[in-house]
C-alpha cells in the first residue's frame, strides 16, 4: 500500500494529546468535517429517534452523523454512526487516496487485507501506562451504566444497545491470545450488561474455555474508537490473529494500550467509553431481540451470557461508535460491501483468468447476492467463475445467488445486471443449484438456528452466449465520446448524476 501522510504523521489534538486518527475518534471525525463528510444533530431521542435517523439516512446515502445534545445525556455523552458510509470516508480511514469512486476503491483494496495480516506480527500493540480513557475511572456503586447514552435503535429491540460499533475484548486461557470483536452488547442495569456472542465467534470460543473449567472469564469492551479499531474488530481474521495488530499494521505504527486494573485486559488508550469485568460460569440472562444485518430481528429472545462489570473508564463525555444492522441498505453495509468484494475478487483472479469485477450487494446484506463480471475467453468460462464464486471463502458465508456477467455490464449497477439477467439468460439451461452449502446461523431461512447451518446456492449465467459473441445482437448505446461531451455540455443545467 502506498503511505500517504495521514498515514504516518503524528497528529496532535487541541487539548495536546498524541494520538493517531485511525485509533483516535476525535482525531479522525476532524478529518471527516475537512472532507464535508459529517454532519452534527443536535437534540435527537435516545429512543428510537437516533436509530430511525441513522437508518433513513444510509438509505439516502447521507453523511457520517454525530449525535449530541442528547435529552438526558446532554453532559454524558454523544453517538457516532453511519461512519464509513461512502467512499471518501473508507478512504479516509484506511489512510487511502481521497476521491475514490467504488470501483477505485475496491482495486485499492485488492490485496491489503491479506498484507495488513502479514504485517500484523510486526505491529503488536503497545502498552502505556495511561491515557485519554483513564481521564475518569470509576468502580463499586459510582458505575451506573445508564448514564451514557445507549439508543433503543430499532421499534421491537429488547433493550437499550451501548455496543453496536464496540470492541469485545477476550484472552485465550490456553494460549493468551486475545481478541477484539464487534458483538451487541446491551445494558442490563446500572452494573450489568448483556452480549450477544456465538460459540462460534472467537470470542465465544474463549468465554466457554474458562466456563468449561468453571472458571469466571475476564472480559472488556470498548465503547468507542478510531475507526481501524473498529474495522479491525468486524473484520473476519483467522483465529489467533490480534485485531489490534492489523490496526496497527494498517496505520503503520502500533495501538497504544493500557492493561485494565481488574482483568489485566488490554483497552485501547484512546478509546472514549471502556469497561471491564467478568462472564460467570452458567450466569445468563434474557437478551435480545434485536433487528440484524440480514433485515430481521435475528437470533430471538434467548439466554446469553451477563458482564458484570467491575470498572468504567472513560476519556469524558464520550463518543460512542454505534453500528446500525438492519434492512440493507443499513450503517456498516458499504464499508462491508467494498471490502468483501475485494477479498473475493483477490480469490476470484487467484484461480481464474479474465475475472474484471466483483459487488458483494449491499441490498443482498454483503453475502446474499454476488456479482462477477468477466471477459468471455472459452467455452464454460462463466460457468467456472460463478462455481467458485459460489464457494470460495469471500463468497459462501450465505451467498445465496451469484450473477455472471459480460465486462460491459456495472456490477455495481443494479439496473444493469437486471438488464443482463433478463436479456442474456434462458432460465431452462442459465441457472444451477449447489445444494448443501454452508450459512450462517443468522439466515432467516434456515429451519432450526441450532442446524444444520447449510443452504443452496443459484448460479446465474447472465452472459452472452459464448458460441454467440460475434453475432449477439449489439447493445443500443451513446457512445462513451459522444456522452461525455452531451454531459459535458447540458449535465449541470439538467440535473444529470450519471
Amino acid at each position: 500500500m502506498t503511505t500517504s501522510a495521514r498515514e504516518t504523521e503524528t497528529v496532535h489534538s487541541a487539548a495536546g494529546e498524541v494520538g493517531h486518527p485511525g485509533f483516535d475518534l476525535r482525531l479522525w471525525l476532524e478529518d471527516l468535517r475537512r472532507l464535508g463528510e459529517l454532519d452534527e444533530v443536535s437534540g435527537a431521542e435516545l429512543d428510537y429517534e437516533i436509530g430511525a435517523i441513522t437508518d433513513l439516512n444510509a438509505k439516502n446515502r447521507g453523511r457520517a452523523l454525530l449525535f449530541d445534545q442528547i435529552p438526558g445525556h446532554e453532559e454524558t455523552g454523544s453517538v457516532l454512526s453511519c461512519s464509513l458510509g461512502s467512499p471518501a470516508r473508507v478512504a479516509s480511514a484506511l489512510g487511502l487516496p481521497d476521491g475514490l469512486d467504488v470501483h477505485q476503491l475496491v482495486e485499492q483494496l485488492r490485496g491489503l487485507p491479506r498484507k495488513w495480516q502479514g504485517d500484523a506480527k510486526h505491529y503488536q500493540p503497545r502498552v502505556v501506562s495511561t491515557g485519554p480513557v483513564c481521564n475518569e475511572v470509576l468502580s463499586g456503586d459510582q458505575i451506573d451504566l445508564r448514564s451514557y447514552p445507549a439508543p433503543l435503535w430499532h421499534e421491537g429491540d429488547g433493550a437499550h444497545y451501548l455496543g453496536t460499533g464496540g470492541s469485545v475484548i477476550t484472552r485465550d486461557p490456553e494460549t493468551d491470545d486475545v481478541n477484539y470483536g464487534t458483538y451487541r452488547v446491551s445494558v442490563r442495569d446500572e452494573r450489568s450488561l448483556g452480549v450477544f456472542i456465538e460459540p462460534i465467534n472467537h470470542g465465544g470460543i474463549h468465554l466457554n474455555k474458562y466456563l468449561e473449567r468453571g472458571e469466571r472469564a475476564p472480559i472488556a469492551v470498548s465503547f468507542g474508537h478510531g475507526p481501524l479499531i473498529y474495522l479491525a474488530s468486524a473484520m473476519p481474521l483467522p483465529y489467533g490473529v490480534n485485531e489490534l495488530s492489523v490496526a496497527g499494521a494498517i496505520a503503520g505504527t502500533p495501538v497504544d494500550v493500557i492493561e485494565g486494573e481488574v482483568t489485566g485486559l488490554p483497552i485501547p488508550a484512546y478509546s472514549e467509553l471502556a469497561i471491564e469485568g467478568w462472564v460467570e460460569p452458567d450466569d445468563e440472562d434474557w437478551e435480545g431481540p434485536f433487528g440484524e444485518f440480514t433485515g430481521y430481528f435475528a437470533g430471538g429472545r434467548e439466554r446469553r451470557p451477563v458482564i458484570h462489570v467491575e470498572r468504567v473508564y472513560s476519556r469524558g463525555k464520550p463518543i460512542v461508535y454505534g453500528s446500525l444492522p438492519g434492512k440493507p441498505p443499513f450503517d456498516h453495509s458499504f464499508w462491508r460491501a467494498a471490502l468483501e468484494s475485494s477479498l473475493l475478487l483477490d480469490e476470484l483472479r487467484a484461480l481464474v483468468p479474465d475475472v474484471s469485477a466483483a459487488w458483494k450487494y449491499e441490498t443482498g446484506s454483503a453475502n446474499f447476492f454476488n456479482v462477477v463480471s468477466i471477459k468471455q475467453r472459452y467455452a464454460g468460462h462463466a460457468q467456472q467463475v460463478g462455481a467458485a464464486a459460489a464457494l470460495v471463502a469471500g463468497g459462501v458465508s450465505m451467498g445465496r445467488y451469484v450473477v455472471v456477467v459480460d465486462d460491459d455490464i456495472d456490477v455495481t449497477d443494479i439496473d444493469d445486471v437486471i438488464w443482463a439477467i433478463s436479456t442474456r439468460t434462458d432460465p431452462a439451461h442459465s441457472i444451477q443449484i449447489i445444494r448443501d452449502t454452508p450459512t450462517n446461523p443468522l439466515d432467516p431461512m434456515l429451519a432450526d438456528p441450532e442446524g444444520p447451518w447449510v443452504a443452496s446456492r443459484a448460479i446465474i449465467n447472465a452472459c452472452r452466449p459464448y458460441h454467440r459473441l460475434r453475432d449477439f445482437a449489439p447493445v443500443v448505446e451513446v457512445s462513451p465520446e459522444l456522452a461525455s461531451r452531451v454531459r459535458a455540455r447540458w449535465g449541470a443545467q439538467l440535473g444529470w448524476t450519471k
